[in-house]
């Protein structure tokens, strides 16, 4: 599976949609308190680590499509007669000032982060280790929902998968 959705493709789902760029976690952590962004949390079928550049925090669109993910997940998974592995979220909505922090650090970043606008979250593919059919499972659940309309992906060389939800 290809996942090459550029930068230009993920900026037609957050347009019309998603939050202002905040210039600080602290715009962030009000959003949060106003419930117009939910915190993930760790469960039994994702682990959301702890982030350095970016707050666990996303739209309720973008949880509910995690937990589509994770359920589309489990059935690739009985289909191929795996037991079912968490996928890890490495990233989630960052901040202006944490976009410039990252920008000096990962040359990935870039200033209009689609991650700015509360839809974009990173799942590590790493985070899978060399368990390929875990990692086939788990890629063909993402295409399936790419397919459908529910988000674009693009597959990152630092290890990740940066998903925007639609």
């Amino acid at each position: 599976m290809l996942f090459d959705d550029n930068v230009a493709v993920h900026e037609q789902a957050y347009q019309t949609e998603g939050i202002q760029p905040q210039a600080s976690d602290t715009g962030l952590e009000v959003l949060l308190t106003n419930e117009t962004l939910v915190k993930l949390r760790s469960s039994q079928y994702y682990i959301v680590r702890d982030f350095n550049y970016s707050k666990p925090y996303l739209l309720p669109k973008a949880q509910v499509f995690i937990d589509t993910l994770a359920y589309t997940y489990s059935i690739e998974c009985q289909a191929r007669e795996l037991a079912y592995f968490p996928f890890t979220i490495s990233s989630g909505t960052r901040s202006v000032a944490s976009v410039g922090k990252l920008m000096t650090q990962n040359s990935n970043s870039i200033k209009n982060s689609s991650h700015l606008k509360g839809k974009t979250f990173d799942v590590s593919y790493t985070a899978f280790g060399d368990n390929k059919p875990q990692l086939k499972a788990f890629s063909s659940a993402l295409y399936q929902l790419r397919r459908v309309g529910k988000c674009y992906v693009k597959y990152e060389r630092n290890g990740t998968l940066h998903i925007t939800v639609i």
